[in-house]
């Protein structure tokens, strides 16, 4: 992963872009950055300083969440099950002791009887949409992201003037891209706007990312014009801390979402405190466990009830929980 401020031209610059990062690292200056990747030397603006991660390796979430999911299915030793295509529509509660209980959720496939099952919210930026139906307000938002994908081999089959050190061999970023190599797939990606729950590109935003693209990396212009360019959510917690563990106005609900770009890197670790969490132990047994104070992604005081603001919520949403949709079929059954 090499790592820079675009235009940054003080020699032995300690603030290269992504400085916060605890992968082992060197600092690059001058030539040294085009040695390690030679295709930053086709930018019209040189990088003077550099950060190179020379452990980092690139990864897709969409495979590694495709693999995971089919060994999950397919492994005789789990027992799990996935509905594909399901959108949850309602959740239904109840009054469980000193707290209330999940007990059904409704879908647009029929309704899943909860029973004595753990709950968890796992369902990214969607997750205060699934929050309100239960009175509750999450402080996740939306952070519409930009991506496209170019096909190395494709690239250099259709134009003979390329060679394959103009193309990124590896994670290059800076303050306003992040380029990836998997393989054949080349990855562009930028965070763009905050756009409610949409997933169409803006125009405008569209053609800032093309026009950075091809800042970046000038000789695959024709690639990245035509490209096509994907958008999704990143959940963006609004302190950029983990919402991870048990919502306590519930007995059996969890929550589990954020923060925004690194939240699939925290997921095989969530799991495991979520797991934990279900099993019966408490936070403080897997804090010494784990060597951390995991209360400290607590949702307590963060997701909390609030009936009335999540009732303007869902209806500026759109968002109808389960007592509302009865309500809804009812008024048009009279009408």
């Amino acid at each position: 992963s090499l790592s820079y401020d675009v235009f940054d031209t003080k020699p032995n610059s300690a603030n290269p872009t992504h400085g916060n990062t605890l992968e082992p690292s060197k600092q690059l200056e001058g030539e040294d950055i085009t040695l390690v990747e030679p295709s930053v030397k086709n930018q019209e603006q040189q990088p003077t300083s550099a950060k190179f991660e020379f452990e980092t390796c690139a990864a897709t979430c969409e495979r590694f969440t495709e693999e995971l999911a089919d060994r999950c299915a397919n492994d005789p030793k789990l027992d799990v099950k996935f509905f594909y295509d399901t959108r949850v529509k309602g959740v239904s509660t109840a009054q469980g002791g000193q707290r209330r209980i999940v007990t059904h959720i409704q879908t647009n496939r029929g309704v899943i009887d909860v029973n004595d099952a753990q709950v968890l919210i796992a369902a990214g930026a969607w997750t205060p949409h699934i929050a309100d139906m239960m009175d509750l307000y999450a402080p996740v938002y939306p952070l519409k992201g930009y991506a496209m994908s170019i096909s190395a081999k494709e690239a250099l089959a259709s134009n003979k003037l390329l060679k394959p050190s103009d193309l990124p061999t590896r994670i290059v970023c800076d303050k306003y891209m992040f380029t990836s190599r998997l393989g054949d797939e080349i990855r562009v990606t930028s965070i763009g706007e905050f756009n409610s729950w949409s997933t169409s590109p803006t125009a405008r935003v569209e053609n800032e990312f093309r026009k950075e693209a091809v800042r970046q990396f000038p000789l695959l212009e024709f690639f990245i014009k035509s490209a096509k360019v994907k958008c999704g959510h990143r959940p963006y917690v609004s302190d950029g801390i983990l919402l991870l563990g048990r919502v306590e106005e519930f007995d059996n609900l969890l929550v589990s979402c954020g923060p925004g770009s690194n939240g699939w890197k925290l997921a095989m670790g969530s799991g495991s405190i979520v797991e934990m969490l279900v099993s019966g132990k408490t936070e403080d047994e897997i804090s010494v466990e784990l060597g951390f104070d995991v209360r400290s992604f607590s949702p307590a005081g963060r997701v909390v009830e609030s009936p009335i603001f999540a009732k303007l919520c869902r209806a500026r949403w759109g968002v109808r929980n389960e007592h509302e949709i009865d309500v809804f079929e009812q008024k048009k059954e009279i009408l």
